[in-house]
């Protein structure tokens, strides 16, 4: 696929009314925003779609997942960095997968939960992990919830999304006032990230479907009411930020 088949549309983050043809690997298409920087895919999957193609992509390491004692080592070791913010607090890791986060943060939050659309990563993290509670729910469901945490964790989800709208409007209805959610998702201007995009390993469709920048994270969390109090810094090309809801 090329140019030619790959229409303009407006940026889903700035509203920039024309974004265009950027790069086409595994024949999926991408556009760009030159006010904001965002890239995705154009035409977009729908929800479905991609919970498909994630959820099949993961059944092979969920039952057992592969590197558990790494995943769960590294969970405890992002402990002194959620401190301020979920001590004695109701925690939540959005995304989480086999449910390893959310049971570090039962160590130290007043509540820990963990939700995940993928029932099987739930089941693994309900037989595994006894002290926080999971839930197999989607973005729908969640909004109709009325559940409110102090502190969400949501790493590796944003760019697996198809509303990037819908996402961030799921995560302002999870999130306190004054409460913090803490993302991470690749890194478009980090500068390890190839000159040839393609090339990074991280420019994957349709498992990964958008990019950000700093810039991008900026723009798009102010318009749902928070702030970016802090970005982490990187050696890889990861975007680690924590923001604040107003």
């Amino acid at each position: 696929m090329n140019d030619n088949n790959n229409s303009v549309v407006a940026c889903p983050v700035c509203s920039n009314a024309g974004t265009f043809y950027y790069v086409t690997k595994n024949n999926y298409p991408f556009n760009r925003c030159d006010k904001c920087d965002f890239v995705f895919l154009n035409p977009m999957p729908d929800q479905t779609t991609l919970n498909e193609q994630y959820i099949d992509h993961d059944t092979e390491t969920e039952p057992a997942y592969n590197k558990s004692a790494s995943r769960l080592r590294r969970a405890f070791m992002k402990l002194p960095r959620f401190f301020p913010y979920a001590f004695g607090k109701d925690s939540l890791d959005f995304g989480c997968g086999g449910g390893f986060v959310a049971h570090a943060l039962s160590f130290i939050a007043k509540n820990s939960t963990g939700i995940d659309i993928s029932e099987n990563a739930v089941a693994y993290a309900k037989q595994r992990f006894k002290r926080a509670t999971y839930q197999c729910m989607d973005f729908i469901q969640l909004l109709e919830n009325e559940n409110k945490y102090d502190f969400v964790h949501s790493s590796e989800v944003i760019e697996h999304v198809s509303d990037i709208n819908l996402y961030m409007r799921v995560l302002a209805h999870l999130v306190k006032k004054d409460g913090y959610v803490y993302i991470t998702t690749p890194d478009l201007g980090h500068p390890k990230v190839p000159e040839d995009v393609t090339k990074w390993d991280v420019f994957w469709p349709p498992i990964h479907v958008q990019h950000f920048t700093k810039k991008t994270a900026n723009i798009l969390f102010e318009r749902y009411g928070f702030s970016i109090r802090k970005f982490y810094k990187n050696k890889k090309p990861g975007l680690i930020f924590l923001a604040q809801k107003l």
